[in-house]
């Protein structure tokens, strides 16, 4: 499979725009996937100048409720009238990142009009072959510790975000797994473990934000933790192709302990897997 990085934070090529956000193209046998779509247009106005032709797009993945994942879904709608979209039922749901005494709306508009284009997932969904969504996590090792800036609508009340609206994807090709995560709000870690745990096989490779850094307060894991965390990964012996939320300042101490074992993607980014 191929992916290549629609939209991230940071790019490597100055002709393509980068913002907060994540959108992945992914190439499979059976399949063109678009995963998220960025806080914007950008991961349109990128894939035109890479020469992707989002209009081929069968199926859409919404990882979670976050407009720097969601943004540009209404969007991708407008330019595509015939891809499968697969979100969480709790996806659309309001959702807020609190910033000094403020609660801000980070949430994504219910994509109206859609009719059986739209899969508003409960559980757990095989798609084919290829696509199996997943959303349950058992395991809670290294929570990130920015989550507890993030809230949700509980019955008319604000309270801490569960993050039950985020789901993520195994794509198997050639008997080959690989994970396809946006933020990792329940821990990389506790995510790969699970989908180990489903497949009973090992993961050729995870892709995905470890939600290490938190833009409304600037900051980042400590470096204790990081260096715990890398170290747990590093057990997991999956290669981990990193971005987005994981933020610069904890990618660097990551790196330092897992080598070649991650890497930063970045918007412009592609890589067979």
């Amino acid at each position: 499979m191929k992916i290549t990085v629609l939209v991230e934070n940071t790019t490597e090529n100055p002709n393509l725009s980068a913002e907060h956000g994540l959108s992945l193209y992914i190439e499979t046998q059976h399949h063109r996937i678009l995963f998220d779509a960025g806080d914007s247009t950008f991961f349109e106005e990128n894939a035109n100048k890479l020469g992707i032709d989002l209009s081929s797009v069968d199926t859409f993945i919404l990882s979670h409720g976050h407009h720097d994942h969601g943004g540009g879904l209404n969007r991708f709608i407008e330019i595509n009238d015939h891809a499968m979209i697969y979100a969480h039922q709790k996806a659309f749901d309001p959702h807020f990142s609190k910033r000094g005494n403020d609660y801000v709306n980070i949430g994504i508009p219910f994509p109206h009009h859609l009719g059986d284009r739209l899969v508003l997932i409960q559980n757990d969904v095989v798609i084919d072959e290829e696509l199996y969504i997943f959303s349950k996590i058992t395991g809670d090792r290294f929570y990130p510790q920015s989550n507890k800036n993030l809230y949700m609508d509980d019955d008319n009340r604000l309270a801490r975000d569960d993050f039950k609206h985020e789901q993520h994807v195994i794509i198997t090709e050639n008997e080959t797994h690989v994970l396809i995560a946006g933020c990792a709000h329940h821990g990389m870690l506790n995510i790969i473990n699970e989908a180990q745990h489903q497949l009973n096989k090992p993961l050729k490779a995870a892709v995905g934000g470890l939600h290490m850094y938190s833009r409304s307060t600037g900051i980042s894991e400590s470096p204790e933790i990081i260096f715990h965390i890398a170290q747990c990964l590093m057990s997991t012996k999956v290669p981990l192709y990193t971005c987005h939320c994981t933020g610069e300042q904890a990618y660097h101490i990551l790196k330092e302990t897992m080598k070649d074992r991650i890497s930063y993607v970045r918007t412009g980014s592609s890589f067979i897997l």
